[in-house]
């Protein structure tokens, strides 16, 4: 079995519109986490991820490629 160590990251306060939304991001560290975060959403959303995002992580969990897995955004 290959190892990774690809790490799952539960975002939320991220992708606000009167409320907060969330994101779930694999990625093998925080910053690459930040990488595929503006990719898929934007420069316009990066200081959601950098002020004010919650982070929770959860370790090693075998998954073999990275990016975006899941998100919500906040609505009103």
């Amino acid at each position: 079995m290959k190892e990774t160590n690809m790490k799952l990251f539960i975002i939320n306060e991220v992708l606000s519109d009167y409320t907060s939304g969330m994101a779930v991001i694999a990625a093998r560290s925080k910053d690459e986490a930040r990488e595929y975060f503006i990719a898929e959403f934007g420069e316009y959303h990066a200081d959601d991820f950098d002020e004010y995002g919650i982070f929770t992580v959860i370790e090693n969990v075998g998954l073999d490629e990275g990016g975006v897995v899941s998100y919500v955004y906040g609505g009103g």
